[in-house]
């Protein structure tokens, strides 16, 4: 039976170090902690727990600010705030260095779920039980593991070309030893990721919560890959699949209820939980002290209704934009030190869907895909696309707004469909972020260190040796 995360936290770390677990650091290109060859996971009580620890890490700072705040700076939803500095300004002028302080946090924190991940699918496999939760625990690991290279290949590694070599170092087994390994192709760091997410989607539980990964989550994040690989046909499946069989998910009847339910929103897909009265991730206070709404996204959302839900005003002088989806607000007369981070959000698969229709460029396909972003408009108040807005590329240029009003100042989704759209030839993307002159900015480099420490095996991204 699954439990809190928070009542399996502090229990996991403390099982970790008991294991003879050694921390290093990010100069070694494998996950930050190796596992000794003592069993941590013996039966399906001590893998949940190991599981569940595993989600928590999805709570880390670097996972839920650094991430989506310098992602937002990439695209066009964020301004560097005062704390931000030079680390966070290199994102938001599209010039980020090998040795940037953020990058490796980022990086280090998704292998260290990566390891988890296959640690927990080796011990379980080898399980001698008829528990039905042990094919559960294996996909929920299957589904995290593919969450952590998906999101290292979208910002490390060339994701938007599947002949390139430039793809990520990818785990298929817990590392036992510090050593270097060489990166991956793009296509069979795609092929990794799909392998794990079929494993999801036919063994992880049907959805209940957002704290945990589901069936609905895993055709989600299996559409959105196959969406950036370009099999639009696929895409399209998984997106339909993961709307009609979404079980107890469901858009939020106001766009605004999203973000004032936190993990608790129907909508949310994967969004961890966090404790409202002991927690301080301090997501609201650094989604305005790193980062700020910029002002010309509050504009390019006027006349639309969720503008005065995404960005807010202060009241003092001189007045300030504020990021109204994590507000710094209350929770039953306690002050909100906490937050959550939407990793999936239903919505996004009915935009999803709508792309991957209008893609095809068949007319029926076309109307499909209009009527997908108007269930998303409906749902916000706004006015419907009518059928009178037919071509393919109109449509296009309209998702490609609509994900924006939908998803800006959130998880910085816009970045990387500025570059899929791009690639697509779709838009010039210098048009909206000036420094991105070639394809080297599209994507940022491995940490210096991780380099240095690889000697040799691991490549740096062309543009940054």
């Amino acid at each position: 039976m699954k439990k809190s995360y928070l009542s399996y936290a502090v229990a996991f770390l403390f099982a970790l170090s008991l294991q003879a677990c050694s921390l290093v650091d990010v100069t070694d290109i494998t996950p930050p902690f190796k596992l000794s060859e003592e069993n941590v996971i013996t039966d399906i009580p001590s893998a949940n727990k190991v599981l569940t620890g595993t989600y928590a890490q999805l709570h880390s700072f670097s996972l839920i600010v650094d991430q989506p705040g310098v992602t937002g700076c990439m695209g066009l939803s964020f301004d560097v705030s005062t704390s931000g500095g030079s680390s966070y300004q290199q994102f938001a002028d599209n010039d980020v260095k090998p040795d940037n302080s953020v990058i490796g946090g980022i990086y280090t924190s998704w292998y260290y779920i990566i390891n988890m991940s296959s640690h927990i699918i080796e011990k379980t496999s080898v399980l001698t039980t008829n528990d039905p939760r042990k094919n559960e625990i294996i996909a929920e690991a299957s589904f995290l593991r593919a969450l952590g290279h998906f999101s290292l290949l979208r910002l490390y590694g060339q994701f938007f070309d599947t002949s390139s070599p430039y793809g990520i170092v990818t785990w298929n087994a817990p590392a036992k030893d510090v050593v270097a390994k060489p990166r991956s192709t793009v296509s069979d760091s795609y092929a990794q990721i799909e392998q794990d997410l079929k494993i999801a989607v036919a063994n992880a539980p049907q959805y209940s919560t957002a704290k945990f990964a589901s069936r609905q989550a895993a055709n989600m994040l299996l559409a959105k890959v196959y969406l950036y690989k370009k099999d639009y046909v696929q895409a399209a499946q998984y997106a339909a699949a993961t709307i009609d069989q979404r079980g107890n998910a469901k858009l939020e009847d106001k766009f605004a209820d999203v973000f004032s339910k936190w993990f608790n929103s129907k909508e949310a897909l994967l969004a961890p939980p966090f404790d409202d009265k002991n927690e301080r991730n301090n997501k609201a206070f650094a989604f305005r002290s790193y980062v700020l709404p910029k002002m010309s996204y509050f504009n390019s959302l006027a006349g639309d209704p969720r503008q005065t839900v995404v960005v807010t005003f202060t009241t003092t002088t001189p007045v300030a934009t504020r990021n109204g989806k994590f507000s710094n607000t209350t929770i039953n007369g306690q002050a909100l030190t906490a937050n959550t981070e939407y990793y999936l959000r239903l919505s996004e698969a009915y935009l999803i869907l709508a792309e991957a229709l209008i893609r095809t460029g068949n007319p029926a396909d076309l109307a499909k895909g209009r009527d997908m972003i108007n269930v998303i408009r409906a749902r916000a108040g706004a006015t419907l696309i009518l059928p009178a807005v037919q071509t393919k590329a109109e449509l296009l240029q309209i998702v490609l707004k609509e994900k924006l009003m939908e998803l800006g100042c959130e998880s910085g989704e816009e970045w990387y469909d500025l570059v899929r759209f791009m690639v697509e030839g779709d838009l010039n993307i210098a048009s909206y972020k000036p420094n991105v002159t070639t394809k080297t900015k599209y994507i940022i480099p491995i940490p210096i260190a991780t380099i240095k420490a690889a000697n040799g095996v691991v490549k740096q991204n062309p543009g940054y040796e």
